[in-house]
């Protein structure tokens, strides 16, 4: 897997957008859409910077880990713009200088997800094409982790479980238009209260019907903020995985909108 593809496939994909909690979940039963507004849209604050760690491992491969400094700035919409996301390569030292910026649309944009590399070596930055969603490089999809909008799937509510201790609300999102999966089933943990309820778990479903991969979620809240603190995907069919990492998060700081342009990107970035 070259340089790349690499930072393509692992950094385009951690775009944490958020929504504001506006449904109450009713007392019984719920809705699938009463779940979706209160457990799946979660406010991540204006902006944040972090250090994020990607440990990457191909199937039958060896296990790589990269370090970056994060910047993500929230857009709610304006000019059809949902947020923006820079990444600054701090490990491997090899690698050090190369970032990688996201710019995310609402789908009444009628925009596609802008993307760019710095390469340092060669001093220039370039436009990154969204790869082949049917694509089997690698077992992460460039929208696994995009926070869904709700047009693009129809919502059903598979009931509730328990399991490890806890319990859980099952929705089951099956896509309009997907060229990959048949279905996203998603595990929300109900949590001691409403506001309490979070996504734990995302079981991905191939045309065939059968599961091809499963995301695993654990958050940690900072004031009316919810984070992702550790993000792992495994594919079920072989030893492969990424785990995603967030560390020494800052919430609210009033990132500038200038960071986030090409400039920022050649220039790079210290606190």
């Amino acid at each position: 897997m070259n340089k790349m593809t690499f930072v393509g496939v692992c950094c385009q994909t951690l775009l944490l957008t958020s929504g504001m909690l506006s449904h109450a979940i009713a007392s019984d039963p719920p809705s699938a859409n009463e779940i979706i507004n209160q457990c799946y849209y979660k406010h991540a604050g204006n902006d944040q910077r972090s250090y994020m760690q990607i440990t990457l491992k191909a199937a039958g491969g060896k296990k790589q880990i990269s370090e970056y400094t994060r910047l993500w700035k929230y857009y709610g919409g304006k000019e059809g713009v949902v947020d923006k996301v820079l990444l600054f390569t701090d490990m491997p030292l090899k690698d050090k200088g190369l970032s990688f910026m996201r710019w995310g649309y609402t789908g009444e944009s009628k925009q596609a997800t802008k993307q760019w590399i710095y390469l340092p070596e060669l001093r220039k930055v370039r436009r990154i094409i969204p790869r082949d969603p049917q694509t089997k490089e690698w077992i992460i999809k460039d929208e696994d982790l995009r926070l869904r909008e709700p047009h693009e799937d129809n919502h059903t509510f598979g009931g509730e479980k328990s399991a490890d201790g806890k319990s859980y609300y099952l929705v089951d999102f099956e896509p309009h238009n997907d060229p990959v999966y048949s279905k996203r089933t998603f595990w929300f943990n109900k949590g001691d209260n409403a506001s309490d309820c979070s996504l734990a778990k995302v079981d991905f479903y191939d045309k065939r019907g059968e599961k091809t991969k499963q995301q695993l979620i654990e958050w940690r809240r900072e004031g009316k903020a919810w984070i992702w603190d550790k993000v792992v995907i495994e594919d079920t069919n072989s030893d492969a995985y990424i785990h995603y990492e967030m560390k020494q998060v800052e919430i609210n700081i009033g990132l500038n909108d200038s960071l986030f342009t090409q400039r920022s990107m050649q220039k790079g970035y210290s606190k």
